[in-house]
């Protein structure tokens, strides 16, 4: 098992503690409470952590932005491994308070967003307020019986709060995907569930610019893996930062780096541009 310490944003009791916990009954190791997903990055590039889980996106709310950014803005960072957590959402309230009671509901702006169809027909006239973590917001709940939070199961065990109403996200599939990080010089080699050690189908993630912002520039980049025969599984634009009307974009594709046609690809794709980096081709986890 592996003695491999995990920074996640905290407190316990949010999804991404859930997800890099069952990762850690899995695989070992031990977990260490982030306050931001700056304080992630941060702990990572400081070794004092040894990967850093980062939420990327979520399947109804989209890119988590910020993680995508601080990747770009921190070229030592490389991609190790993918995990996929199902999420459910919760409404939290003291023991024994009353629908009627609830003036105030507590969540991160995810969490609301994914339970915003529930809460805008349920709670109308109630307060929407955002906290930094799920957890935060049970916090916030369990002082006070006016108060309700939205988050995991998890939070009503640890909080000792009570569910008054579940499966907020309705029928909609909600699912959150995490990657972890770690400095790419970092000697992992030995874990054979992270990075190209490991056994798996797998994923690549780049970065890249286009050499001229002009009309087809991206057609000619995404046809660089058409023509190997390369499956694209996501593609995300963010501004570049340096001018308005320049774009970075972020792409997934299926497959290792190291395999033949999707190398080729990407040689060729950093020959058209400006900017090009290779996050990471790891595996990825589904965590029922």
């Amino acid at each position: 098992m592996s003695n491999l310490e995990y920074g996640y944003l905290g407190p316990p009791g949010t999804f991404s503690e859930e997800a890099i916990s069952n990762y850690c009954a899995r695989y070992g190791g031990s977990t260490a409470a982030c306050g931001s997903i700056r304080d992630i990055v941060e702990a990572v590039i400081a070794d004092r952590v040894d990967l850093g889980l980062l939420p990327l996106e979520n399947s109804l709310e989209g890119s988590v932005n910020l993680s995508l950014d601080l990747l770009y803005q921190h070229p030592e960072l490389k991609l190790y491994r993918e995990i996929v957590l199902p999420i459910e959402q919760y409404l939290l309230v003291q023991p024994g308070a009353g629908k009627e009671e609830i003036e105030e509901i507590y969540s991160h702006p995810q969490a609301i967003a994914q339970s915003g169809d529930y809460l805008a027909a349920e709670f109308k006239d109630a307060k929407i307020i955002y906290t930094d973590s799920t957890a935060a917001a049970a916090k916030k709940a369990l002082s006070d019986r006016k108060r309700a939070a939205v988050g995991s199961i998890r939070l009503a065990e640890i909080y000792k709060l009570e569910i008054m109403a579940e499966n907020l996200q309705g029928d909609l599939p909600n699912a959150t995907r995490f990657v972890l990080a770690a400095k790419k010089d970092k000697d992992l080699g030995a874990n054979n569930h992270l990075g190209e050690a490991a056994a798996s189908d797998f994923k690549t993630s780049i970065i890249c610019a286009p050499m001229v912002n002009e009309a087809g520039v991206l057609h000619r980049i995404l046809g660089k893996f058409a023509e190997e025969n390369i499956d694209l599984t996501r593609i995300e634009s963010r501004p570049s930062r340096q001018r308005l009307g320049e774009y970075i974009f972020y792409i997934d594709l299926k497959g290792c780096s190291s395999d033949q046609h999707l190398s080729s690809a990407l040689e060729e794709v950093k020959k058209i541009s400006s900017y090009f980096r290779l996050l990471g081709s790891y595996p990825g986890t589904v965590i029922e």
